[in-house]
C-alpha cells in the first residue's frame, strides 16, 4: 500500500521578478515500510521535497496525498494534527528544549496536543527502550552527547506512533561512529517496528540503510532504484 503519493507536482519560489523553480514535474510513490534515501547535490530541492511530503510546505502544482489524504484538502488545524501526530520528524539540529529533561522533551508532542503525559505512561517508557536511554529519563540537554541528543529527538518523533519518519540530514552533526549507530537505530525502527522512513542526506553510507534510493538533481528524479540490504 503507498502511503505517499506525489503527482505531478512542483514547487517554485518568487523572488521579485525571479522565478526559482526548484522542483519540477515530480512523480513519487513511497510503500507502507519502505526506508526511502533521497540524495543529490546541495540546492537541488532535496528538503524542499521532504518538507512538501511532511506538510510543512505546500506544492505550487500538482498532488502530495499522505495515507490517501491530499493535503491541499486540509485547513491549519488538520495540518497541524497531522504533523503532530500521523508523522514524526528529524531534523540535523535536535531542537530540544533546553530547560526541559529528556522524558519532557520526549513528551512535548503531547503537550502541544493537550494529551495528559501520564495516558502515555506506557508509550514513553517504550520510545526509551527504543533508544536504550532509559536511564537518562530525568537529565536535560546539556547532560547529553550529541549522539544522545538526537536519540531523544528520534524518540520525540515516534512518542505518537506515527506510521510515516521524515529525516532531515539526521546525522548531519554527527561523528562517523556516532553517526553508524544513529542509523543502525534507524534500521531498527524500520525493520522492528515497520515504520515507513523517509530521509533525506547527503552520506552515500547513509543512504545505504535504505531499501530505496532517489536520486534529485536540479529539482528532478533521475533514478529511483532498490538498495541491497546492509545485513548485520
Amino acid at each position: 500500500m503507498n502511503v505517499i503519493e506525489v503527482t505531478n507536482m512542483n514547487r517554485s519560489f518568487e523572488n521579485g521578478k525571479e522565478v526559482a523553480h526548484v522542483l519540477k514535474d515530480i512523480n513519487l510513490t513511497v510503500e507502507e515500510g519502505e526506508f526511502v534515501s533521497i540524495m543529490g547535490p546541495s540546492g537541488g530541492g532535496k528538503s524542499t521535497l521532504l518538507y512538501l511530503l511532511g506538510g510543512l510546505d505546500m506544492p505550487t502544482s500538482g498532488t502530495v496525498k499522505v495515507n490517501n489524504t491530499d493535503l491541499k484538502t486540509l485547513d491549519d488545524k488538520g495540518l497541524c494534527k497531522m504533523r503532530n501526530e500521523d508523522v514524526g520528524f528529524v531534523f540535523q539540529f535536535y531542537n530540544l528544549v533546553p530547560n526541559l529533561n529528556v522524558e519532557d522533551n520526549i513528551c512535548l508532542p503531547l503537550m502541544i496536543a493537550g494529551k495528559s503525559k501520564s495516558a502515555y505512561k506506557d508509550k514513553l517508557d517504550e520510545c526509551l527502550r527504543v533508544i536504550g536511554m532509559e536511564d537518562k529519563r530525568k537529565l536535560t540537554p546539556r547532560e547529553l552527547s550529541g549522539g544522545q541528543q538526537q536519540r531523544v529527538a528520534i524518540a520525540r518523533a515516534l512518542v505518537f506512533d506515527p506510521k510515516i519518519i521524515f529525516l532531515d540530514e539526521p546525522i548531519g552533526n554527527l561523528d562517523t561512529k556516532t553517526g553508524t549507530r544513529i542509523m543502525e537505530l534507524f534500521r531498527d525502527i524500520n525493520q522492528k517496528y515497520h515504520k515507513t522512513i523517509v530521509q533525506v542526506t547527503h552520506s552515500e553510507s547513509a543512504a545505504q540503510y535504505g531499501t530505496k534510493l532517489v536520486r534529485l538533481v536540479d529539482g528532478q528524479i533521475q533514478s529511483v532504484e532498490p538498495i541491497a540490504q546492509i545485513v548485520g
